[in-house]
């Protein structure tokens, strides 16, 4: 038979994100992946990496941060290349300005049609998607945390929009964090497709040295038989513990509580997906492009305040409308 049988003991490639603030050690995490590594450095810092085998995308800056070319250069050059590792520091330089053009575009009135630009937008992240993981090498997705303030608190936000990390969950099996306890730093594992999460993995050597390795070992060496945890946000606020942190303390802004007798959400999929069961969409993508065209307009404080004009939108669609849909 031509075809080869699957290795169970083979671990699956590391389709990881990682996120910390800045200073954090993020692009130095690429080092430690395994090498040799493609960066496609959106952010323009990739001269500051040293030692390992990294290799560049392209010498124009350009192309690092345009999703067609990164598909283009990618299936141009990757058969054969021997990469291991693609990086993409940081996928927030390349969404980011797509979702910012889109907003300043429809408030300016220079798009006739204003789901358009939502559309263009969602279209990217899947073709980005696409294009970096169809190579089956390992892949490491990179966004920053930054300080923030919500209703005159400070808390830590995220630069990849939420429903930006929704999408890209189908094609992460773990969600990790950079941690600091006094003088070392960490690696929190928020969220695993093979379900083990909430364990911290320092940085014992230093530079990450071992520190892949060390994080696959605490995902996959429970065998079988464990089944998935949901995605679960992880906020580490400035009075925050690891400890804290690590047992899943919820962020300032989450939009579910016992104490509110309303409908909401656990994420924007969800709340997405009950939108098309409510019979005001025909599907999940043309629901997705109202929500963030809503979100674009109405500019929420939190997802809280996003769930509750979310919802207030779907129960206003008109009887018509919903059957048309």
């Amino acid at each position: 038979m031509a075809f080869k049988r699957v290795d169970k003991d083979i671990l699956p490639p590391r389709r990881w994100a990682l996120k910390g603030r800045y200073g954090d050690g993020k692009s130095t995490f690429i080092l430690a992946m395994q090498q040799p590594a493609l960066i496609v450095d959106a952010d323009g810092r990739r001269h500051e990496l040293k030692g390992g085998e990294l290799y560049e995308l392209s010498e124009e800056p350009a192309d690092n941060r345009s999703v067609e070319r990164i598909q283009d250069l990618l299936d141009r050059n990757m058969p054969g290349s021997g990469i291991k590792t693609i990086a993409i520091d940081s996928i927030t330089s390349l969404i980011g300005s797509s979702i910012a053009r889109a907003m300043l575009d429809n408030a300016a009135d220079r798009n006739r049609n204003k789901n358009q630009a939502w559309v263009d937008k969602a279209e990217k992240m899947r073709l980005l998607q696409d294009s970096v993981t169809a190579h089956g090498t390992h892949v490491l997705w990179v966004w920053h945390l930054e300080d923030a303030q919500l209703n005159g608190q400070t808390h830590i936000r995220e630069t990849l929009p939420e429903t930006e990390r929704e999408r890209l969950f189908r094609s992460l099996n773990a969600s990790l964090r950079i941690v600091r306890e006094k003088d070392r730093r960490g690696i929190l594992v928020e969220w695993s497709r093979e379900g083990p999460s909430g364990m911290v993995i320092w940085d014992e050597q230093g530079h990450w040295k071992g520190v892949p390795e060390r994080i696959e070992a605490a995902l996959y060496g429970q065998g079988g038989g464990v089944r998935p945890t949901p995605p679960k946000a992880v906020a580490m606020e400035p009075s925050a513990s690891v400890t804290d942190a690590a047992a899943g303390a919820p962020q300032a802004d989450a939009a579910r509580g016992p104490q509110d007798n309303v409908l909401t959400f656990y994420s924007p999929t969800e709340a997405v997906a009950w939108a098309v069961e409510q019979g005001a969409f025909t599907d999940t993508f043309e629901a997705e492009i109202a929500y963030e065209q809503l979100r674009g307009e109405m500019k929420p404080r939190n997802a809280k305040e996003m769930y509750i004009a979310w919802i207030g939108f779907v129960r206003k669609q008109k009887p018509q409308q919903r059957r048309r849909a």
